[in-house]
């Protein structure tokens, strides 16, 4: 029996790649027995994701690591030798074949402790540019997968390799009529704008969708996830600006799950903040697309993300300065209308999308196990 721990946390794109892997390899290795865990931060959508695809869990303490001030410094001093005490409790325990590690502060002690006992490690990085724990734990892998090119410069180029971003299943080969039929969208009259702030939503984003909301539905049917904590705060404005939800081309949703799938086959247009996994999900469902990259991202990393997309002509980035009524509506315009345009974007979007991803990872992970 091969016994594998996955490791990451924090954020869905930290997390979703793992369970992604794991349902493939469940699926094409059916012949094998393996046994997986996640060590990692007891957080509630670490727990939620774990337990959807009955991965066991191992809590871990992770300090960050940043590079900046922070009197949070403290407690990370205190949480990271724990956590690293904790990895080689658990890990001497559970001794797995291998470890797949998504990366990010969550992903250190394990991989120190893992490194410790020589057991192999394969580290996935999503971003342009890694963030100062994958770049440090790089040096420990046995292998590293990219996402982009232009992160092959910040590890061992001998054990690096490009794989793009794992894309769940679950978000392709959606039904434009299911999302209509969710939505109570009785037809299409206008050209549909999907709006996606993250599982959590975007309050940017929601703020400045609102200023514009009424020269947007005169042209577009506007399909808007909010974020569960803003949805109400959302619909009151909407409603306040004469919008009756749902029956006004004004379609706000709190949150959106497995279903998303159904509403990139419906968008025409996605506009959406820059994380790697969101990209990748936009890219396989060959969405036209505006981008809008947090500007103070940890390590810079979605503005990275955007422009590296957008230089394979892949989407239009508005960077959130710009991200204001006017442009958002010449951008949109040039984006359905526009033949030229859309013809080019519609050709580089595929670009950073590969299909083998997951396989390509899977395979590497089954490789090392193996050895």
């Amino acid at each position: 029996m091969k016994k594998i721990v996955l490791t990451g946390g924090g954020t869905g794109g930290h997390l979703f790649p793992l369970a992604t892997v794991v349902e493939y390899i469940r699926d094409n290795y059916k012949e094998e027995e393996i046994q997986f865990v996640y060590f990692g931060p007891k957080g509630k959508l670490e727990k939620e994701i774990m337990t959807n695809i009955n991965i066991p869990q191992k809590w871990i303490l992770s300090g960050k690591l940043r590079r900046y001030f922070s009197f949070k410094y403290i407690v990370d001093l205190i949480k990271m030798p724990l956590g690293f005490m904790q990895s080689l409790f658990h890990l001497l325990i559970y001794m797995p074949d291998a470890v797949f590690a998504k990366g990010g502060y969550a992903s250190v002690p394990v991989v120190l402790a893992a490194w410790l006992y020589r057991i192999p490690i394969i580290i996935h990085e999503s971003d342009a540019k890694p963030g100062m724990a994958n770049e440090f734990l790089g040096n420990l892998a046995t292998r590293v997968a990219i996402s982009f090119e232009r992160a092959r410069i910040h590890f061992p180029p001998s054990k690096t390799f490009l794989s793009g971003n794992p894309v769940s299943k679950r978000v392709l080969g959606g039904d434009p009529k299911e999302a209509m039929r969710i939505l109570h969208i009785n037809k299409i009259v206008k050209p549909v704008v999907f709006i996606l702030g993250g599982s959590q939503g975007a309050e940017f984003i929601n703020r400045r969708i609102l200023q514009a909301l009424k020269s947007l539905v005169s042209k577009y049917q506007i399909v808007h996830q909010t974020g569960v904590k803003d949805y109400q705060a959302v619909v009151n404005e909407a409603e306040r600006q004469g919008f009756k939800i749902g029956h006004s081309d004004y379609y706000p949703v709190a949150f959106i799950g497995d279903e998303i799938k159904h509403f990139y086959a419906l968008a025409d247009v996605v506009i959406s903040r820059a994380g790697a996994t969101t990209i990748a999900e936009i890219s396989a469902n060959k969405k036209l697309s505006i981008l809008v990259p947090i500007t103070h991202s940890a390590n810079n990393h979605q503005r990275m993300n955007a422009f590296e997309i957008a230089r394979l002509g892949g989407a239009i980035v508005l960077e959130e300065n710009n991200f204001k009524e006017n442009l958002i509506l010449l951008r949109l315009k040039q984006l359905i209308y526009d033949k030229e345009i859309k013809a080019k974007i519609q050709e580089g979007v595929g670009k950073f999308y590969n299909p083998q991803a997951t396989k390509m990872i899977s395979e590497e992970l089954i490789k090392l196990a193996d050895e």
